[in-house]
């Protein structure tokens, strides 16, 4: 027979064993996440292998199962976050600073979140569509513009990021770090040594000649007069440089641009999905925001070719409807049967890709992730 205080007793040894438990458990996740993290800092090449086998199967999975589009989104959505995982990773283990620091913590995390929904955002909008119909989806999309219109006001104007660069957290250059460790280049402290050199090369003021500067001497004072390869002077300047201020123009100019995703939404709402007056919004928005850029010959090389890659994006509007449905479309695919019929083994890529146009027109080109 149970007394009170033997109920009471025991009632009192439940939390205190949860507690326990729960103690245990992030004990072992914490264990998991060190080891993962190990794993990941000195064996970056099967990271990357994973990811591409994720990739992969995102291309191939489409019209193959029932719920195709769904998962391949979502494998694609996890290859991206992976590398963006494990870049993270990387960099913190090895100390890599080949992008511009943030100016605090809170810019830091508000970066990592804005880049972190635009990786998912097209799997999100599929997943609601699936989930709870058309109008579902355009709830979601309005919801997940504003968000990323708030982030990148919040950047621009507080945190004073400049021109946003695509993608905002660049990806690392793995191929480069790993040829720097297995060759330890730069005093044998690998690629960090090579990421953090602002200056490699010394250029001389009066004969104009470049040659390696005594920072970049290697730890057993062999001096070799050959310059490094371009690409190794650039990993640690290009995208550490700090963003160029931007005069009212310009501010206007990147305000449009940052806006355009969701004036093209609010066009659609108001005007309807089949509309011209979205599209030309969405696309004199963008072609006035390039015009109050004005010369880009003041701004560092990383703004000047995210002002290209704007330029020749451009040429998306094409494939956005109405102006696929009315011009674009029928040249597209007669351009890709010629090609099915003519280009030997071509009608392995271009059959599906043909089929599954339509879906990824849809899908990828009324979306404002690029």
């Amino acid at each position: 027979m149970v007394t009170a205080s033997g109920r009471e007793n025991e009632s009192a040894s439940i939390p205190k064993f949860w507690i326990e438990a729960l103690k245990l458990v992030a004990a072992k996740l914490n264990y998991i996440q060190e080891r993962y993290r190990e794993f990941v800092a000195n064996n970056i090449e099967i990271a990357s292998r994973l990811e591409s086998v994720l990739k992969f199967l995102s291309y191939i999975v489409p019209g193959r199962f029932g719920a195709s589009e769904a998962l391949a989104e979502l494998l694609f959505s996890a290859s991206q976050l992976l590398a963006l995982l494990h870049d993270w990773i990387y960099r913190e283990e090895k100390g890599i600073k080949d992008f511009s620091p943030a100016s605090c913590e809170e810019q830091t995390r508000m970066t990592l979140w804005l880049t972190v929904i635009e990786t998912v955002e097209v799997f999100i909008e599929v997943g609601a569509d699936r989930i709870w119909g058309e109008i579902g989806k355009w709830i979601v999309i309005v919801i997940v513009q504003i968000a990323k219109v708030a982030l990148r006001y919040l950047l621009l104007f507080k945190y004073k990021s400049g021109i946003q660069l695509t993608p905002l957290i660049p990806s690392l250059d793995r191929e480069f770090c790993l040829h720097e460790t297995k060759k330890d280049w730069a005093d044998g402290k690998s690629c960090e040594s090579v990421s953090n050199k602002e200056e490699v090369l010394w250029h001389g003021k009066r004969t104009n000649r470049s040659v390696r500067s005594l920072t970049s001497v290697s730890a057993d004072g062999l001096r070799t007069w050959k310059l490094p390869a371009e690409k190794e002077i650039q990993t640690g300047s290009e995208r550490s440089q700090s963003p160029s201020r931007l005069s009212a123009k310009r501010l206007i100019g990147e305000s449009l641009y940052i806006s355009r995703p969701l004036i093209h939404v609010i066009g659609m709402f108001m005007f309807g999905q089949k509309s011209w007056t979205p599209w030309l919004l969405a696309c004199g928005t963008e072609l006035s925001s390039l015009c109050l850029m004005g010369d880009p010959s003041d701004l560092n090389k990383s703004e000047k070719a995210e002002l290209s890659r704007r330029t020749i994006l451009l040429a998306f509007y094409m494939l956005r409807s109405p102006f696929y449905d009315t011009y674009s479309k029928k040249r597209v695919i007669s351009f890709l049967k010629y090609l099915n019929i003519t280009v030997p083994g071509c009608s392995l890529i271009i059959g599906p890709l043909v089929e599954y146009l339509p879906v990824w027109q849809k899908t990828y080109f009324y979306n404002w992730a690029n």
